[in-house]
C-alpha cells in the first residue's frame, strides 16, 4: 500500500512542478494572506516558488482529498523554512481543458504537522 501511495505522491509532485515551471499564470491563489506570510517568513514570492519546486515525498502530509469549492483534489505538504514549519496546500486545477499548478495555502503552520514518509 505504501508503495502505491508513494508513487501517487511522486506523480503529483512531478506534474505539479512541470506545470508550475511551464505555467503562464501565477501559481499562488490571489490572497492578501500570502503577502503577510512571506513577510513573516522573511522570504519573497520567488523564494516561496522555489521552495515549492523542492518539495519531496518527505514533505507530504495528506491527500489527495476532494476540493470542497471547485473540481479537483487537494494535497497538503509541510516544510521547514527559515526555522518555521510552513503549511502548504497544492492543487492541479483544470480550466477549459488546460491544467494549472495552484498553491492554495502557504503560511506558517497553525498546528504541528504529520509527515508519514519523513525519514
Amino acid at each position: 500500500m505504501d508503495s502505491i501511495k508513494l508513487a501517487l505522491i511522486a506523480a503529483f509532485l512531478k506534474e505539479f512542478k512541470r506545470l508550475a515551471v511551464a505555467g503562464s499564470v501565477d501559481i499562488f491563489v490571489d490572497r492578501a494572506e500570502y503577502k503577510d506570510a512571506f513577510i513573516e517568513l522573511g522570504i519573497s514570492k520567488m523564494i516561496a516558488f522555489q521552495e515549492l519546486l523542492f518539495l519531496s515525498i518527505e514533505n507530504y502530509c495528506s491527500g489527495p482529498e476532494p476540493d470542497k469549492d471547485r473540481p479537483g483534489s487537494i494535497w497538503e505538504f509541510g516544510k521547514n523554512i527559515e526555522g518555521k514549519e510552513v503549511y502548504i496546500k497544492l492543487k492541479i486545477a483544470e480550466i477549459g481543458g488546460t491544467k494549472y499548478a495552484k498553491c492554495i495555502s502557504f503560511h506558517k503552520a497553525k498546528f504541528s504537522q504529520c509527515y508519514p514518509f519523513k525519514q
